[in-house]
């Protein structure tokens, strides 16, 4: 990227961190594009210019966490490595460096919403990831694997297991990671 592409990522990841801050403290209803532009000391003009309408920043906002955590796992990722696990160890880290956000998204309709929307594009991954592990596809079992491992990933479960729970974020995936090794192991042994 040049210098150039440099500057308008640089000038995105300003734009949506200030929304995330922001959600952070205020409800996402409350969320306004003069106050994301206050914040982030970025122009209305700009923002625009990035994101269309407030819904597309939101969106984007969203799904920030998910970018930066593939972005990471690409990094991260070693010979060997299992791309899931790696995927799901730098996605808890970036929610934990965004805990306020994700409690405020547990308790509200928007978060539920913006929940919503995340996880269509996350159940699509996970399909396929376990399609590539030689799990069928198209059977029930498949389904309810899918619908488990889409769970256990979940921001839902990173709040019950590190807020609730009280691990830390490591041992609160590898715990995630064992529900999925086991439930994985479980419907490869029933698969005709």
């Amino acid at each position: 990227m040049g210098l150039r592409g440099d500057q308008i990522e640089l000038t995105r990841q300003r734009i949506l961190r200030a929304v995330l801050d922001l959600v952070a403290e205020v409800s996402v209803d409350e969320l306004s594009v003069p106050r994301v532009a206050k914040r982030s000391g970025v122009s209305l003009a700009t923002i625009y210019r990035h994101f269309p309408t407030r819904d597309d920043l939101v969106a984007a906002a969203a799904e920030e966490p998910v970018r930066v955590a593939f972005a990471a796992a690409a990094r991260n990722a070693r010979d060997g490595d299992d791309p899931l696990v790696g995927f799901h160890r730098a996605l808890w880290h970036e929610l934990a460096k965004n805990l306020p956000l994700v409690r405020r998204q547990v308790a509200s309709q928007a978060g539920r919403d913006l929940r919503e929307v995340r996880g269509r594009t996350a159940r699509a991954r996970v399909a396929a990831d376990l399609e590539g592990r030689g799990v069928p596809s198209g059977t029930a079992a498949f389904e309810r694997l899918v619908t488990l491992v889409h769970t256990l990933i979940g921001s839902l479960t990173f709040v019950e297991l590190h807020d609730r729970q009280g691990l830390d974020v490591d041992d609160a995936v590898d715990t995630a990671q064992w529900a999925i090794r086991a439930a994985l192991a479980a419907t490869l042994q029933e698969a005709p």
